[in-house]
């Protein structure tokens, strides 16, 4: 049957054996990964006590991975403080994304008692490039709230 083609046929089948699979690749959504052991920021909220606390930062690490413009990632973010207590904020539901920044909601825990379950909040991260790479975020549920921030690792940073 091929030998029967004419070779304009052929060459046209050819080319977009080719590029089918070249333009199903380029409609891949961007992934993003990022991670930190530099936390150097940790305020506490409590808004029905009215109390503002900014933690000193004795330890921490975070990871956050997702994809934009989908409802796909994870995050989880521990940190030690100066009077040693422990806390963890896991994304537990993602609401919208794009190529600096996840929304969701958050449970966070303190010595491993929930805080705040279902929280709303955000994380943001520096555009690649620009120097000292970060991410920030809050999470709050109008009763508690918790902002962190830290430098990303160096050659830790995926995106792809």
């Amino acid at each position: 049957m091929l030998s029967n083609m004419p070779k304009a046929v052929f060459n046209g089948l050819a080319a977009l054996t080719v590029a089918i699979p070249v333009l199903a690749w380029s409609n891949i959504l961007p992934v993003h990964n990022v991670r930190s052991s530099a936390l150097y920021f940790f305020h506490e909220s409590n808004y029905t006590q009215n109390q503002h606390t900014n933690h000193t930062v004795t330890g921490g690490f975070a990871t956050f991975s997702w994809q934009e413009n989908t409802l796909q990632g994870f995050g989880n973010l521990r940190t030690k403080v100066g009077n040693g207590d422990m806390y963890e904020l896991r994304m537990v539901r993602i609401t919208s994304t794009d190529s600096q920044s996840v929304n969701g909601e958050w449970d966070v825990f303190k010595n491993g008692d929930p805080t705040c379950a279902g929280c709303k909040g955000s994380l943001y991260v520096s555009p690649p490039g620009i120097g000292t790479e970060y991410l920030k975020g809050y999470v709050d549920n109008g009763k508690v709230g918790y902002s962190f921030a830290g430098n990303l690792d160096a050659n830790t940073r995926y995106d792809y």
